[in-house]
């Protein structure tokens, strides 16, 4: 196991700077001593080692080993299919692949021939298929794949994409590859500056930007994940994320490969069919660490049964990571208090903070304390962008969740327009450097010239430094201005949800200019199973009536949808941006009144709830509707 090199009070390695004690400017001088120079490397070296590697939990919670000596076995097997077909050093290789075996040993045999793997979500984990194959057609295009490695399953949607002009040579399908022999053709040197990895971004605003990854760069963030988590030698992680996805991929699959500790994978889908045996799973394997975004923890919060839970014993789970979107104190409340009495500790859940473009993790709190949460006074907040602490007076405090400190050998500084470094508590630009960031997208010189500068990457996000902790506050291109004043999307959102009917963490609010009044307007679309008229009418009134209360604004269109009308990225993100395009286009559909349902459906309803069909189509909901 590589050693560690953790302080036992980690907070101190802090810097505050660089010059005045009140800059909002933290850095960890801890350096990334590396055990290896690529993943490559590491796997090899376990190969040689007994033990299990990974065990994929399948749709009828069984248990898949795969041992060290099975993974490379794995890898090379794919490494000998590509390299016969043509593959050579820096050939792009597109995955389009579910959870399981194949994406494990296709991931690491492609590394292991010298090619560049391209993760990307299969054709079923997202809605629009018209808009999926567009976006993966310009991932082909951009990254210029000559491979593309499939689930058979999905032959008919992806061989749409061979038929556009591109450079992809073979499209091969994963059952091909079972016979090839493992005998690898000759020695690969992948070194530490090679790129390991080309992950694209969900599109949520444009087209994806592919975010190219070294070996060094990877390595540098799961050292410093390991060291943020404390490794210890009793740890076991589980995760289902899906593994196409950075906090799946690099947060479970890498950092277990190079921590090597035992991890379990499930299938998001599993999840999501079944959130009752992720928490099964922890107590079934007594599982010390596992990541998951917010949305999970209040899923399991409302959705596991008294009974479900007297089956459970999650005194083991040590540290529960919880990222990939906006951390809510709600929710992280809701959840310890619900499994508190099966062993789940106050001071378990973590909120953490990262981007792609920094490979994954970028900020990490100390692990020995409970989340920490700051009540900041709303009216510095949105007015002069202060977060000052809240006095008790006024509009309803906004609450602020601490992210904590940056890892091994990163920084982290809140920066004005100009890029110069904000005092303590003044909310700006977050800007990080660190080893683990990447030298740019691919093929875009435009957008790597603008978020990267000086070594700094510009994340977008907005936040602010207090007691050299960080908090985040929203994203920079979706701040909402009304009468001069800024407010979050997330806070609208959040305080919406409070509103019986409306599906929690199924909300978009954000800004579009009205030209008859020369200002924005503040549009928010929720989603209800609501199909009463009267229901949705009380809703529509309380929502703007909590509004007003908690932060003195209505909103000045609200939009009630059915059931999975908001778009979402692959981990559960609010795509505001994509959801403001389909509302100025008039593609949200409206949420249905029970009158417009046939007798039958009305019927069925009445027996089986909501859920029982799907509501047809009412028309849409447009900027131009009165």
């Amino acid at each position: 196991m590589p050693e560690l090199t953790t302080p036992k009070h980690r907070k101190e390695q802090f810097l505050v700077g660089p010059d005045e004690s009140r800059k909002a400017h933290v850095s960890n001088p801890n350096p990334c001593n590396l055990a290896f120079e690529t993943l490559v490397e590491s796997l090899e070296r376990m190969s040689k080692e007994d033990g299990t590697y990974l065990n994929f939990l399948d749709y009828k919670n069984q248990s898949n080993p795969v041992t060290w000596k099975e993974a490379w076995a794995g890898a090379v097997r794919y490494a000998t299919f590509l390299r016969n077909r043509g593959l050579k050093r820096g050939t792009k290789v597109v995955l389009l692949m579910p959870t399981g075996k194949d994406f494990l040993f296709a991931m690491h045999g492609i590394q292991l021939a010298g090619g560049v793997p391209v993760p990307c979500a299969p054709p079923h984990t997202l809605g629009e298929l018209d808009k999926y194959l567009t976006n993966l057609r310009h991932i082909v295009r951009n990254c210029e794949a000559e491979f593309i490695i499939s689930d058979p399953r999905f032959k008919i949607a992806i061989g749409t994409v061979m038929g556009d002009r591109n450079s992809v040579r073979h499209l091969l399908m994963t059952p091909e590859v079972v016979d090839e022999p493992a005998k690898f053709p000759g020695e690969v040197s992948v070194s530490g500056e090679d790129a390991a990895l080309i992950q694209y971004t969900s599109g949520t605003t444009h087209l994806p930007k592919g975010v190219v990854l070294t070996h060094r760069n990877l390595l540098s963030n799961v050292y410093g994940i390991g060291v943020g988590l404390e490794r210890r030698p009793s740890d076991v992680a589980l995760g289902w994320l899906p593994l196409f996805h950075d906090m799946g991929l690099i947060g479970v699959l890498y950092t277990s490969l190079y921590w090597r500790y035992p991890v379990h994978v499930m299938a998001p889908e599993i999840f999501l069919l079944h959130p009752n045996w992720w928490l099964e799973n922890i107590s079934k394997f007594k599982v010390t660490l596992c990541p998951a975004p917010n949305f999970a923890y209040h899923l399991c919060a409302r959705r596991i049964s008294d009974t479900q839970l007297s089956k459970l014993d999650l005194s083991s789970w040590r540290i529960a990571l919880n990222g990939a979107e906006p951390v809510d104190h709600g929710t992280v409340e809701e959840f310890t208090k619900r499994f508190a009495s099966v062993g789940f500790g106050e001071s378990v859940i973590l909120p953490v903070y990262g981007m792609a473009e920094n490979s994954l993790a970028a900020t990490f709190p100390d692990n020995e304390s409970p989340y920490e949460t700051e009540l900041v006074d709303r009216e510095s907040l949105e007015g002069d962008g202060k977060a000052k602490p809240a006095n008790g007076s006024g509009k309803l405090p906004y609450a602020a969740v601490s992210v904590g400190y940056p890892l091994a050998g990163q920084q982290v500084r809140i920066a004005n327009e100009a890029g110069q470094t904000l005092d303590e508590r003044a909310v700006g630009e977050i800007l990080v450097r660190s080893p683990s960031i990447t030298a740019g997208y691919y093929h875009n010189e435009e957008e790597s010239a603008r978020v990267l500068k000086d070594g700094w990457l510009h994340t977008g996000d907005l936040g602010y430094i207090s007691q050299r902790r960080l908090f985040v506050t929203g994203r920079k291109k979706e701040m909402i201005i009304k009468r001069g004043r800024n407010y979050y999307p997330y806070d609208i959102e959040r305080i919406a949800s409070t509103v019986s009917g409306v599906r929690k963490g199924c909300l978009a609010a954000f800004a579009c200019f009205n030209n008859d009044t020369g200002t924005e307007d503040l549009v928010l679309v929720a989603e209800t199973r609501e199909v009463d008229r009267k229901a949705q009418e009380r809703m529509e009134t309380e929502i703007n009536g909590e509004l007003l209360a908690g932060l003195g604004i209505r909103a000045d269109r609200l939009v009630l949808v059915p059931p999975k009308t908001i778009p979402k990225t692959s981990s559960g993100k609010i795509q505001r941006v994509s959801c403001r395009e389909r509302y100025l286009k008039g593609q949200l559909q409206a949420a249905p009144l029970a009158s417009m349902l046939s007798p039958v459906k009305t019927v069925i309803q009445s027996f089986l709830g909501h859920q029982a069909f799907r509501f047809r189509k009412r028309g849409t909901e447009s900027p131009q509707e009165s």
